[in-house]
Parts: structure tokens; sequence; C-alpha cells
């Protein structure tokens, strides 16, 4: 049952998200009907529809808000319920514990960050320890040198830069121990990103610098921050086999505290190296059996350091791997807010999300029942 104090609705679950993706409570706008646009993200909207009526279902009381909404610890101006359809809500929201989709892209955001968490009693979902880890590239390959791609940092998108990074890395491919499943040239990344984007697949020896930094716009971190890394490109045209598909393939494991709960992969489109869904990759949801075992072993290995160094206690997060046409495995990147949406008319893809949001919402039981014996 939701309890009311001075006007204040307070609620056991709060989703918070970065403002810059749904619409926030407080617009007034036609596009605001929803908490996410109806282009491009309109399929979030099903997913929290569920997560919300799913936490219902529990006996949870949960709602919605955006960063923009925060004006105190664990406190909203407006916030988004779900009962049959979204409804705005003019008016203050509490909450202690929170299903956090919120890592702040600006100096604003950082400030409410720190404002929603200022209170000791709120509890953020998402382990902040492994957002930092796993949010810079550069910070997870020296985090795990043993197992990930070799990375080195683009200080700055200048031709000068280029060549030492260049310079740098091959150093290290000159010693790895695999070194031939690099001979397909390299990548580069933004440092920070996500979903496939400001990924370049570039060839030295085709390619001068100054084309490179040309054609692939790293201008664009003095106007926008970004920053870059430079990785070698995985010799993976035949590494994992999946059906008939012979180009890049990851392999996604989702684990919970030390466990894993689910296992896919994602394959580039033809012609293609990115496996990233929102990059045109296609998703298929495979059984740990049919994992490559050296995934799965040094799934575990990283699990076995992460859970002496951070405290994994309730965290849900995601690491991705790549298997080389030698059958050697490599740790990309570590993702600490795997994506609880699914494909319209996917009903393998819906089934299995509803099916990690239940698993989260468990959690959020016991979390809100620790807090109350607490």
């Amino acid at each position: 049952m939701i309890n009311t104090n001075n006007d204040i609705t307070i609620y056991d679950i709060m989703v918070i998200y970065s403002a810059y993706n749904p619409n926030n409570a407080t617009s007034k706008e036609d596009l605001g009907k929803f908490p996410f646009s109806s282009e491009g993200d309109g399929i979030y909207n099903d997913s929290y529809a569920y997560f919300l009526l799913k936490c219902k279902e529990m006996g949870l009381t949960a709602a919605f808000a955006t960063s923009e909404d925060i004006i105190g610890p664990g406190l909203f101006q407006n916030f988004w319920t779900y009962d049959t359809k979204w409804i705005k809500n003019q008016g203050k929201a509490y909450a202690e514990v929170f299903f956090d989709k919120f890592t702040p892209n600006t100096i604003e955001q950082e400030s409410q960050l720190q404002l929603l968490t200022s209170s000791e009693s709120i509890y953020m979902f998402n382990n902040r320890k492994l957002t930092a880890l796993f949010q810079n590239k550069l910070d997870t390959f020296n985090y795990f040198t043993e197992f990930a791609i070799p990375t080195v940092e683009i200080a700055d998108p200048s031709e000068q830069e280029m060549l030492v990074a260049k310079t740098t890395l091959d150093k290290l491919l000159d010693k790895h121990r695999h070194g031939a499943d690099f001979t397909e040239g390299y990548i580069i990344k933004d440092i920070t990103g996500a979903g496939g984007f400001n990924i370049h697949k570039v060839a030295f020896d085709t390619l001068g610098f100054k084309e490179i930094v040309k054609n692939h716009t790293l201008g664009e971190k003095d106007k926008e921050g970004l920053s870059y890394i430079l990785q070698p490109f995985i010799n993976c045209d035949n590494g994992f086999a999946f059906e008939e598909h012979n180009w890049p393939i990851d392999i996604r494991v989702i684990i919970l505290w030390t466990k894993i709960i689910q296992t896919y992969i994602r394959i580039a489109e033809e012609g293609k190296f990115e496996c990233n869904i929102h990059q045109g990759g296609r998703l298929f949801y495979i059984s740990q059996e049919t994992m490559p075992p050296e995934v799965l072993d040094m799934s575990k290995k990283i699990v076995e350091i992460l859970d002496t160094k951070i405290n994994l206690k309730h965290s849900l997060y995601a690491l991705d791997f790549m298997q080389s046409n030698d059958g050697n495995v490599y740790f990309i990147e570590g993702n600490d807010t795997p994506g609880i949406i699914w494909e319209h008319k996917n009903t393998m893809d819906e089934a299995k999300s509803k099916e990690l949001i239940d698993i989260i919402i468990g959690e959020l039981v016991l979390i809100s029942k620790e807090k109350q014996v607490g």
C-alpha cells in the first residue's frame, strides 16, 4: 500500500532513468504521453510497464522517474506510474531503493546523482564500483590484463598521438602469447561508449593517420568530450560457430552475484563487424552447455577476482567475450546495467527479458526486506 506524508507519495521502489532518454513527468508536451517516445525508444515503454506491474504482483509499490525530476535525496517533483496505461503524476514522490538506469554524462547529471544519493538510507541496485570499472574500457583492460583484449588510450585525436597509440599497442601484440589472433587491422572505440556507437575499424597500412582522424571524426573529442582507445581486431570470422554464420559473434554471460543466470550470443550483420543490436546485430539465446567451455572458465575466474575486490551482493552484470579462429577467448568488456528490453515480435527474447526482470524484482524484494530489518 502506498503511504503519503505531507503530500509526498512513498514508494518501495523507484526506477530512475537518465533524462536524455525518456520524457520526464513534468513535460506538458504531446510527446510526453509515455516515459519513452514511440520513435526509436518505444519498446522501452513495454518493458518498464511490465517491470512496474511485476513489482505490484510481488507486493512492492513502484514508480518511474527521470534524473530531471530529482529535487532531494530520494525525492522527486513528478513521476510516472503504470496501471493499464502510463500516468503522469504531478506531485512529489519518495523512495529509498532504486533500480537505476542513470549513468551521468554531464556535470549537471553528476550533481543530480549526488543529490539523489546524499542520504545513507538510499540504496542503488546497480553496483557503482562495477560501473566505474566497466564504464572505462582502459580500466577494464588494466584490471583484467590476463583475459582482456589488449587496449591502449589515444591521448589526443591527432596524427602524432595516433602513431604513439599504434606503436604502444603493437609492442603489446608482439609480446602477446596469441599474437596471430590479431592480423586484420585495428578498432578505435569511445573509451566509455556503449551500444556499438563510435566504433571504427581501420587498417593503418592502407589509410594514413590524417585520413583516419578525418574519416572517423575523432576531432569530435574536444566538442563532445569523447575520448578513444585503440584495440586490435580479433580474427574471429571462423571462431565460435552458430548455425550457418561465419562472421563476428560475441558471447554474453549475465550474472547475479556469482551465478550465471542467462547466456546469449549476438551475431553481426553480414558484412559488418559490430555485434550490438543497435548496430544491426541479431540475438540468440543459448544454453550454458552449448557455450565454449573456455568462456565459462574465464567467466568464473573474472567473477572470483571481482568477488574478492568488490562486494557483489545483489549485483547484476554482464560479461562479453569473443573467440578467435584459433579458439582463444577474449574478455571484451563488462556491463553493469544489462538491458531488460526485448525485440517486438521475438517471443523468445520477450520471454527471456521478462525472466530477467522477474529475477531483478525478486532481488529487490530481498533488498527491501533487508532494509526493513536493518
